[in-house]
């Protein structure tokens, strides 16, 4: 009776067994039929695949969507990028860019993008001009034709400023043309630029173009190139990060200092000599900001043993000059603003210390701060005590909390960013002079090294 129960038992898991496993075996039975007939399924057809430089050793590049005559990706916090995919012209006096098809198949696609990098800030993208792009017919001709592609960028937003000129402008022209044109046969195409812009610059375009560069508010006639990219790619606030670039060979922030000290460092290295002491540059401002015992703190540190260069560029330096005189200081110090942009000067194994004004820790680390540590550079921060700043005898003690980063001040309405601009400081002799003394200690190590 057992043997029996055992044996009915078996054979109902076996029964349960084949009805399980015939629905499974017509699913696979489909699917290899499926196959054969379709192909097989992709959930996500459209996508760039990775870019293989051993495949395509001129540094091309292809656009999510190749097929469409123009395609654009809105997917990134701090820019659009766009691409023209055929033959177009561009119609400088309307500001469009029209994408030629000859078959007539593609729909009437019109975009509008602002090509730069800062996207999240309104008062910042309201001073670049809006560019078309359009798929439908042209209604002009031709008369100055490329036969390499463009990249169209605004030099406008905030980059008279020497922070946004490199944040905005030549970090992310440097991501972009070592992206998706290495072999730089690309010609760029800037708007929104002044001609004393483009003077204090240019030295810096050879290294990211083979061709003259391509003034597009000074042009009236319409030129023809056989693709584009419209806006540059932007990794974030003086950032290059490797983790995110495409090919064998990621970049950092510090092949971009390369090519700074490519263009702008031959004055220094047919005149360097080893100082005797060590070089502090002090970055001035004579205005907003201020440090009102200036005079102190550069005897202080002169007295400490540097020998100190009190500089603060102006629109007129050339960059030649700048980069000759930070290139060869052992330390750069200063209050928090455009002019540490220049710690991209620097060497690495030189000090940088920031002097932070009150409530804007948050900002002096993300422009300064964690660039610095990417170039290598001794990083110091000097945090400003409300008794140091023009704001303590002006506003309630609560509201200039240190430790409150929040970026408001709330009471009667006021902004902090509006206060911060206009806040000026008497640092603590005391205080300073330990913080040069520890500047001091770390150039001097920096100045013996071989």
């Amino acid at each position: 009776m057992a043997s029996a129960a055992r044996l009915i038992s078996k054979k109902k898991d076996q029964k349960t067994l084949a009805i399980c496993l015939v629905p499974l075996l017509i699913f696979f039975a489909l699917d290899i039929i499926l196959t054969m007939i379709f192909g097989s399924f992709d959930p996500n057809p459209t996508r760039i695949e990775d870019f293989d430089v051993e495949d395509d050793e001129e540094g091309s590049w292809e656009s999510p969507e190749p097929t469409w005559s123009i395609t654009c990706d809105r997917s990134h916090f701090e820019y659009d990028l766009c691409y023209i995919n055929r033959p177009f012209l561009l119609d400088p006096t309307a500001g469009i860019l029209y994408a030629v098809d000859p078959t007539n198949s593609t729909p009437p696609l019109v975009e509008k993008i602002r090509p730069y990098p800062r996207k999240w800030q309104q008062d910042a993208m309201e001073k670049v001009k809006e560019l078309t792009l359009s798929a439908t017919p042209p209604n002009s001709r031709c008369a100055v034709s490329h036969s390499s592609p463009a990249l169209v960028f605004s030099a406008g937003g905030f980059s008279p400023n020497v922070f946004h000129t490199f944040n905005e402008g030549f970090i992310p022209l440097f991501i972009t043309v070592d992206s998706l044109f290495r072999n730089r046969d690309v010609i760029l195409v800037m708007i929104d630029g002044s001609d004393r812009w483009i003077e204090k610059y240019g030295d810096l375009f050879p290294r990211f173009t083979r061709h003259p560069i391509i003034n597009l508010d000074k042009e009236t006639v319409v030129h023809c190139f056989p693709s584009a990219v419209v806006g540059l790619i932007s990794h974030g606030q003086m950032t290059i990060d490797p983790t995110i670039q495409r090919g064998p060979k990621p970049k950092t922030i510090l092949d971009f200092t390369a090519v700074l000290e490519a263009t702008y460092g031959e004055i220094r290295r047919r005149a360097w000599r080893k100082p005797s002491r060590p070089r502090l540059v002090w970055m001035s401002r004579s205005h907003h900001r201020l440090v009102l015992n200036e005079k102190d703190v550069v005897r202080a540190a002169k007295n400490i043993g540097f020998d100190v260069v009190v500089f603060e560029p102006t629109e007129a330096t050339p960059m030649r000059e700048i980069f000759r005189v930070i290139h060869s200081c052992h330390a750069m110090a200063g209050v928090h603003g455009a002019g540490l942009t220049y710690e991209l000067f620097l060497r690495p194994g030189a000090v940088m210390m920031q002097i932070v004004p009150i409530r804007n820790s948050w900002l002096g680390d993300i422009c300064y701060g964690k660039v610095a540590i990417r170039l290598g550079l001794e990083y110091i921060v000097y945090d400003v005590a409300i008794e140091e700043s023009s704001l303590g005898g002006t506003y309630p003690r609560e509201m200039l909390d240190p430790n409150d980063q929040g970026g408001m001040l709330t009471n009667e309405g006021w902004h902090s960013w509006d206060i911060y601009m206009n806040q000026n400081v008497t640092l603590d002799m005391a205080k300073i002079t330990r913080y040069l003394q520890r500047v001091y200690e770390k150039a001097r190590v920096f100045m013996e090294k071989p």
